[in-house]
Order: structure tokens, then C-alpha cells, then sequence
């Protein structure tokens, strides 16, 4: 059984977009509404991972908030100060559609202190994986804007500092339904850091994550976009690993592995039109465990990213920490409207893709 840390921290589910529809704020012709990407939601999660008896796999850990040496890392110093003065008014928009109230200041530092603090446990031996439930989100954070929800980019932080305790390649996978802009550009030309990201075609940010973008510079193949088709579901998104992930993670010879492990790509979320189920985040965890287990002496740290599903989002963390503990495929009382959608096979459209990526990639070809 691997040692297993789990991050999470009260203050992430403090930080709220505030009313509105979707990401957008109450305005004309938006009348006051819950946002579905609230915070309450994680909170669930993390006790149906509880009450699953799942969490009793971990050891709990409960971060610290990061300082700016950590934000500066990816951030501009201008970028930190407008997320925080955005916050200290109470409410408003620190980016673009980056709303925030009162905590978000605080929880956006504690999510990638979370983030941070897991790596380096990890790299420090202390423990094998880590799962960071935390919010905001980060991957579309730019190093000098706010974008989408995201505050701060957690994972490329962590990359990052991974990288200043001396880990030469660091693998990024980001498996969130939007392609991840804010990884992309900060490391889009880094030899020693290969972005990975399996998103839905044209969703958002519009044209980004294009097959064409492959990095610049030194970093020259060092970014690798599958724009799946919408409507993809879990043979085209396991054959985006098999055939693409890990042959490109194996040439690369990463020693650590940080997921982006958003779930919007879950067939019952709103921000998305995939058909992921809990089966196809089960087994792309698992996956991903094995191949950190060939080549980076187990080290692999997942943070939550994206999940805008109030009822399904819950199951899929249950799903992700199940597998990353070695645990089997928890009891998913909505996989029956979903696992037998024609959508759940590998369509030719589908595979076009993959077929391209294989033939011109220049990690694959």
C-alpha cells in the first residue's frame, strides 16, 4: 500500500464567485443565482470520500498558506497584488472572470501552499502520492492575470518548485475539460517541463490547446495538446494515455508527475460536453499511479481542478482517491445513465486525433 498524503484545508471552502450564472455575475439579464461552482461541493466530496472510508487511507495533512516567494515563482508581483486587493474589498473581479469575495485571497495562498508542500513531501520521501482538494482552481491563471475562476496557477507553482529542489523534468498532465492557457504559457518554452492536456476541442479559452501548438524555443515539443471532440467519453480518453500520455511520458523521462485533475469532464457537468464517468477517472488515476511507479519511483501529486456537477462531482473524487490509494471502483449510483452512451466507445472522429498526434508529434513521431 503507498504512502498517501491528503491535502485539503476549511478555508478552500470559504472562497465563493459570489451570485450569478455560471461565471458570470449577477447583471443584465443574470438574475441572483447559486453558482454552480461553489465551494460547498468539495466539502460533499471530501466526506463521501470520508464516509467511504477511503480517507482512512490517508494521512491528513492540513497546509499552510503559500508566501509570495512561492507565488513569484509563476506570478507577477503586480498579478499577487490585485488578487489581493480584489479580496480585501469583499467582492469584485481579479481578473477575467475571476470573481472573488472576503477568503479568496487566503484560500488562493492555501491552495497552492497545498499544492506546494505536497510536491515537496513527495520529493522528500514522506510520502509516495498526494491529493490536493483544494479551490480556486489554477490552470488557467496567467503569470499577470486572473482567468476563469483561477486565482493562482497551483500546479505550475508546484512545477515550479519542484524545480527549485533541484527535479530536472517534470511531467504536467491536466486532464480538466478546458485546455489549462495559464500551465501552457508558463511553460511553453521549458525543456525540462512536458505539458500535457486532453480537453475538449474549442470549448475554452477559445483557440488555445491547439495540436499545433507544441512549445517554442527550447521548449520545442515540450507541450503535447489532444483536443479530444465533444462527446468523447471513456475508450477515447483512455486511449489518449495509452497511446499518447505515456509513450510521450517515457521519452521525456519525467522524475516527478503532477496532474491537473479537474472532472468537468464528467458526463453530467454543465461546463462540459464529455462523457466521462467515474470508470474513466478511476482507471486514468490508476494509470497514471503505474506509470509514476516505472519512472518516477512512484512520485505523482494530483490537485483538484475543475467539477462543476453539485450531485456527480463528489463520486468522481471518490473514483480519483480510490484509485490512488490501489483501492477498486467505488459504487456509482449514476453510472448507469452514462456507461452505455454510444459516446462511451472510441469513434473515428475520435481517433483522427489521436492518429494525427501519434504521426506528428515530435515526442511520438
Amino acid at each position: 500500500m503507498p504512502n498517501l498524503a491528503w491535502y485539503s484545508h476549511e478555508v478552500c471552502y470559504w472562497h465563493d464567485p459570489g451570485q450569478g450564472s455560471g461565471y458570470l455575475p449577477v447583471g443584465p439579464g443574470i438574475e441572483p443565482l447559486r453558482q454552480f461552482a461553489v465551494d460547498p461541493d468539495l466539502r460533499r466530496a471530501e466526506g463521501l470520500v470520508r464516509m467511504a472510508g477511503v480517507l482512512d487511507h490517508y494521512a491528513q495533512v492540513t497546509p499552510e498558506p503559500a508566501g509570495d516567494d512561492d507565488l513569484l515563482l509563476v506570478h507577477t508581483r503586480e498579478h499577487v497584488d490585485r488578487v489581493e486587493a480584489a479580496s480585501a474589498l469583499g467582492a469584485g473581479d481579479a481578473g477575467v472572470y475571476a470573481h472573488v469575495n472576503h477568503h479568496s485571497a487566503h484560500a488562493a495562498r492555501v491552495a497552492v501552499g497545498a499544492c506546494v508542500q505536497a510536491t515537496e513531501a513527495v520529493l522528500d520521501g514522506r510520502h509516495d502520492r498526494a491529493y490536493c482538494l483544494v479551490r480556486p482552481p489554477g490552470h488557467h491563471a496567467e503569470p499577470d492575470r486572473a482567468m476563469a475562476l483561477c486565482l493562482y496557477n497551483n500546479v505550475a507553482i508546484a512545477a515550479r518548485a519542484a524545480q527549485r529542489r533541484g527535479v530536472r523534468r517534470v511531467l504536467v498532465l491536466d486532464w480538466d475539460v478546458h485546455h489549462g492557457n495559464g500551465i501552457q504559457r508558463a511553460f511553453y518554452a521549458d525543456p525540462d517541463v512536458l505539458y500535457v492536456s486532453i480537453h475538449q476541442e474549442g470549448l475554452f479559452p477559445p483557440a488555445s490547446g491547439l495540436v499545433t501548438e507544441t512549445g517554442e524555443g527550447a521548449g520545442a515539443g515540450r507541450t503535447l495538446n489532444v483536443p479530444l471532440p465533444a462527446g468523447s467519453g471513456h475508450e477515447a480518453y483512455l486511449a489518449a494515455l495509452t497511446r499518447l500520455v505515456e509513450p510521450a511520458a517515457r521519452a521525456f523521462g519525467p522524475e516527478l508527475i503532477l496532474v491537473a485533475a479537474g472532472l468537468d469532464a464528467g458526463g453530467h457537468d454543465p461546463m462540459g460536453r464529455m462523457m466521462c464517468t467515474s470508470r474513466t477517472f478511476h482507471a486514468m488515476t490508476a494509470r497514471m499511479c503505474a506509470l509514476a511507479d516505472e519512472l518516477t519511483g512512484g512520485r505523482i501529486v494530483l490537485a483538484h481542478e475543475g467539477g462543476y456537477s453539485a450531485w456527480y462531482q463528489p463520486t468522481l473524487v471518490l473514483a480519483v482517491a480510490s484509485a490512488l490509494a490501489g483501492l477498486p471502483e467505488p459504487p456509482d449510483p449514476f453510472l448507469h445513465s452514462l456507461e452505455h452512451l454510444p459516446g462511451q466507445r472510441l469513434r473515428p472522429h475520435q481517433n483522427r486525433v489521436l492518429a494525427h498526434l501519434e504521426a506528428h508529434h515530435p515526442l511520438l513521431a
